[in-house]
């Protein structure tokens, strides 16, 4: 079969069935491969899948320990009959965030091994990172361990506790000591020397602050190590970006089987490349004492806010997805209202929320704020 190895753009416009591509010059496979080579170096850098797991659950985690504070704060004790659901929920979480904390260190480790093999100074550094975060995170240390006793023994056993005012909810998920140290598993000697000097009720959150700051670390050595590297490949990929014109056309690499001709159809695969401007910008960051900082993203720009918080938005919201629709909605809302006795700050909660949600879905779908805004006021939508 007749295989063609190439560089060039290519373009849909909208509607459009297929695309246009455009070959501006073909190139050995060696070429083709060394190309892919430096171009997951480069996806390495900017997609991090694996970490994006454990922040996720992480922030999973928070998020529905404070929306839980939250509610029983505005909403009352209208979700006491779920309270053993609640906690399932949580542990659940919990046994997402402990694998994911598995993937990623194997995934970190085995990109060590595949592109600067065992003997390294790369697979040096990684493994001082991890050391690190080992010896000087009690709760990196821990969890490390309970995420084996997860595999082999379950989901760990835990509670939830509420306590304070009303003015002040607290929601403390707990793992159960007692039940860990008689369960049928051989702990490391460093996490059971921990279980046997805590409490009967193990606060959970403090101790995945105490690991997402480990695992923060490793995660920055891994950036420096992947930055390097980068800047090693790039020049590659800079050299063939400029070598013909782009265009407005997206920059790609294709495989082609196949002439066409009579029944023969014609089989590509494409790799897109990254933008000259993002591999300059890498090769920018070179010159600098610290490359990490200068490539750190930063965060849009917040939409301007109310004076309020938004938590009562979100017990109103919260109360209508879990607490049972629009009656459990209104049931909150007088709440808020007698207690506060003045609706001016729901309104200011309810507007807070709704330009949060209104800038996230902006920056996902690419449309300024007023024209998702004028959408929703379109006669033809309704």
């Amino acid at each position: 079969m007749n295989i063609t190895y190439a560089f060039g753009v290519w373009k849909q416009e909208p509607g459009q069935s297929g695309m246009d591509i455009r070959i501006i010059h073909e190139m050995s496979e060696g070429e083709f491969d060394r190309h892919v080579d430096a171009i997951s170096v480069y996806e390495a850098l900017i997609e991090k899948g694996a970490f994006s797991l454990i922040l996720r659950n992480y922030s999973n985690l928070q998020a529905m320990v404070d929306t839980f504070a939250n509610v029983e704060r505005y909403a009352g004790e209208f979700r006491q009959a779920n309270r053993e659901v609640v906690k399932r929920a949580l542990m659940a979480e919990l046994t997402n965030w402990l694998a994911a904390t598995r993937l990623y260190l194997e995934n970190e480790r085995d990109f060590i091994l595949r592109e600067f093999g065992k003997a390294s100074e790369e697979m040096s550094e990684y493994k001082t990172a991890t050391s690190s975060a080992f010896d000087g995170h009690e709760g990196y240390r821990f969890l490390y361990n309970l995420r084996d006793y997860t595999q082999h023994c379950g989901i760990p056993p835990g509670r939830m506790h509420v306590s304070g005012t009303r003015s002040d909810r607290n929601v403390v998920v707990a793992l159960e000591r007692s039940r860990l140290l008689t369960a049928r598993f051989n702990w490391s000697s460093h996490a059971k020397g921990l279980l046997e000097n805590w409490p009967e009720q193990i606060p959970l959150m403090p101790l995945l602050d105490d690991a997402m700051e480990g695992y923060a670390s490793i995660e920055e050595q891994m950036l420096r190590i992947i930055i390097r590297r980068c800047f090693v490949v790039s020049p590659l990929l800079l050299d063939t970006l400029r070598s013909g014109e782009i265009g407005d056309g997206n920059p790609a690499l294709f495989r082609i089987s196949g002439e066409g001709g009579g029944d023969q159809s014609i089989d590509f695969s494409i790799r897109a490349m990254p933008s000259a401007f993002a591999l300059e910008k890498v090769m920018s960051a070179s010159e600098d004492a610290d490359p990490l900082e200068s490539l750190r993203v930063q965060e849009p720009f917040s939409p301007p806010r109310m004076p309020t918080s938004g938590k009562r938005a979100s017990a109103v919201l919260s109360s209508f997805f879990v607490g049972g629709g629009p009656q459990a909605a209104s049931e909150t809302v007088n709440r808020i209202l007698r207690e506060d006795g003045d609706i001016g700050p729901l309104i200011s909660d309810l507007i807070n929320v709704s330009t949060v949600l209104t800038s996230m879905l902006s920056q996902i779908m690419g449309a300024s704020p007023h024209a998702l805004l004028g959408k929703l006021g379109d006669s033809d939508a309704e």
